[in-house]
């Protein structure tokens, strides 16, 4: 398959992940880190309500290398648990977020599920951050992942001379900070 974009260590495919990442080639990723739909609802890619939504996500879960560090959203919890238990759980403190919760007030964190092994000692596994609330450079993205958090998500599950694969590239936040800090990365983006 031919990149829609290549550019000092940056690829980027336009297309459906689960038709471009059998295509890889194996070993030359170090690294999954990515935030997918969560089936909510939102209003992108044809809509993020999927009735098939259980099967969509296994069929791409299985294609992709590992290790695989994926933000899963709350609702879909247990169905990631289901599919497979991770090697790891983290925790994403977001102390100004205004998500709703289940308990009928504010969901101020997000789980990082880590599947395989990563290539480095982590440290700590939870983050704490206070999320931008006016990002510039998304585009129309509804729901873009806040900069200097992912910067350190890079950074921490990441080695310098890794290359970094994210399937669901949206505004392009893992590319974008994989290159300003010197890591390769290709992104997957079907819009």
């Amino acid at each position: 398959m031919k990149p829609y974009y290549e550019q000092d260590g940056i690829t980027i495919f336009h297309g459906d992940c689960r038709e471009i990442l059998p295509t890889l080639k194996t070993g030359s990723i170090d690294l999954v880190l990515t935030d997918p739909p969560y089936n909510v609802g939102i209003n992108y890619s044809n809509g993020d309500n999927r009735a098939d939504y259980a099967e969509w996500t296994s069929q791409w879960f299985e294609a992709c290398p590992r290790p695989l560090v994926v933000t899963p959203g709350m609702v879909n919890l247990s169905m990631w648990y289901a599919m497979q238990k991770p090697t790891w759980q983290c925790a994403w403190v977001k102390p100004n977020q205004c998500s709703p919760s289940a308990l009928r007030g504010f969901n101020a964190w997000e789980p990082i599920l880590v599947y395989g092994s990563v290539r480095k000692p982590v440290g700590h596994d939870v983050w704490t951050t206070v999320i931008q609330t006016n990002q510039r450079d998304v585009g129309d993205h509804p729901c873009p992942k806040d900069l200097r958090s992912w910067r350190k998500f890079v950074e921490v599950f990441s080695l310098d001379t890794d290359t970094i694969l994210d399937p669901f590239m949206g505004s392009g936040t893992t590319l974008r900070e994989a290159k300003d800090i010197g890591r390769k990365a290709i992104g997957i983006e079907i819009e």
